[in-house]
Order: C-alpha cells, then structure tokens, then sequence
C-alpha cells in the first residue's frame, strides 16, 4: 500500500504550484533543443501574470516574505487514507511533511525537502525511512517549483506563455496561460485564471512519459501581506486523487532549527555520515 500511497504523494508534489528557492542558475539549465519552442513571454500573457500578482498582494508584498508555513490535513479517498500536511519554505529551505494512516497504511510519511542545493526525499512507515536524493531534471523543476511565487519572474522560469484558450470552471470564466518550462522545454504547463478574481483556480502539466496532472485551488485567503489558496484538489479523469487543506498559515516566522539540518538518511547518501553494520551475534 506504501508504494501506492507514494504514487500518489508525486503526483502531488510534481504539480505543486511553487512556493520557495531560487531558480537555478543559468549554468545549470539546459537550453532549449527544439527550434519549435518559442523563447517569449506574450504581452497579453503577461499582463494577466501581473494581474495575479496584484491579486496576491502584488510584487513588494511578495518581497517582504521570508518564510511560510502552514497545515491541515490531506486525505486519498480511492484509498480511503487521510492524514496531516504541513509545509515550510524560506529563499533556501523547504520542508513539506504527510504523515497518512487508512486501508492497509499505518503511520506512513512522504518528506521531501530542499536544503540548499540538494534537494530531498523521505518515504516509510513508523519513522523508518527510505532517502532519496532528488536529481537531474527533477531536481531543476524543484528548485523552480520550490520558490515563493515562480510567476514573479516568468522570464527567468519560463521559455514562453501565452493565452490559448477561455474555459469556464465553476461558473466563471477561466482564461488558459500555457507555459513553457526553462527546465523542460517538451512540457507544457497551463494554468487557468480566472478573469474575475484573477487568482489561478486550475493547472494542467503535461510532461513526456508521464500522466498528466490536474489539479483545482480554492479557499484563497490573506497571509500577512500576501493571499495563498488554501485548498487543492489533485484529479486524475473525473476521479479525485487527493485533497489538501492547509488553512492554517502564518508568514516571517522563524522555521523550527531541525529544518536547517539534512536527515540522517540523506545525509548518508551523501557520504557524510556512515551506519555500523548491525552487530552479528555470536553462536
């Protein structure tokens, strides 16, 4: 059931909308291999960016954020699983947290973190832990997607966005940016704002191989300076994947101390700590 349960937790994760560090550096990623692709951000696609921010809080409201963190709950319902999510992230530091029980799951966690430029997961049951490190492209759409807002410099994150289409989505109408990753020039990623609130209530990613990853933001609500959606439901089809629900939220407090230091399993993989083989008893 773990694996299923983390087939899920990534689906999550792949699509989060962003919240946290820098983009890479401009060493780190990959130019553009398909002529096709245009490197340009659409005037009219732009404006409806700024319109967001503006939403939001507007870019000097964005600039005065140093940390966010926030909690509730987050539930699979195919699996009939539910649990905890807390999330923290600061220009250099992310900590998003699930701890899941249901079906045949007990006390199982998805961890996945960045702390500086190494980029983490945690996965298990009863606080034992598979590491993962987080690399290649993934980790580049990481550190992209790990940011405050990823939509505050579009040209530093993106290759391109323009409008393509109007939908309507929950009785309003939505208009449809798509945006091409710097990171990923064969994905397409389409987020839908809406022309009333000029918040974004929907995304879709398309990524070569992969499934592709609906998902639908509500419950937008004041942080400090700023407004965050606070509710996000992850579709596959007509089917519900997951829910999440952090109401909780505050801004530029200070992360718990832990969150400075790698886990010992990453650690590990990293080749800076070891682990004593376990003592073989005499017969």
């Amino acid at each position: 059931m773990l694996a299923s349960t983390a087939m899920f937790m990534t689906v999550f994760l792949a699509g989060s909308m962003a919240l946290q560090p820098s983009p890479p550096s401009d060493s780190e990623k990959p130019e553009s291999a398909d002529p096709e692709v245009a490197h340009t951000i659409a005037p009219d696609a732009k404006i409806i960016v700024n319109r967001y921010i503006e939403a939001t809080g507007g870019r000097d409201a964005w600039s005065s954020i140093k940390s966010i963190q926030g909690n509730g709950t987050i539930s699979i319902p195919a699996a009939s699983i539910s649990g905890t999510a807390e999330y923290a992230i600061t220009s250099d530091l992310y900590r998003n947290t699930f701890m899941m029980s249901g079906g045949a799951v007990e006390g199982a966690a998805i961890i996945t973190g960045r702390n500086g430029d190494v980029i983490w997961q945690l996965s298990g049951e009863k606080e034992r832990y598979n590491g993962k490190l987080i690399e290649g492209a993934e980790r580049l759409r990481s550190l992209r997607q790990y940011q405050f807002n990823q939509l505050l410099n579009l040209e530093k994150n993106f290759l391109s966005a323009e409008i393509v289409d109007m939908e309507e989505i929950k009785g309003s109408m939505a208009i449809k940016i798509l945006m091409v990753p710097k990171e990923s020039p064969a994905s397409k990623e389409y987020r839908f704002f809406d022309q009333s609130s000029n918040l974004i209530v929907k995304t879709i990613i398309e990524s070569p191989g992969g499934p592709l990853q609906a998902a639908f933001f509500g419950a937008y609500q004041q942080a400090g300076p700023i407004k965050l959606h606070t509710e996000t439901k992850r579709m596959a089809g007509d089917q519900v994947l997951m829910l999440i629900s952090t109401p909780n939220i505050v801004v530029n407090k200070p992360l718990p101390a832990s969150y400075s230091e790698l886990p010992l399993e990453i650690r590990v993989l990293l080749g800076e700590e070891k682990i004593a083989p376990p003592a073989i008893k005499a017969e």
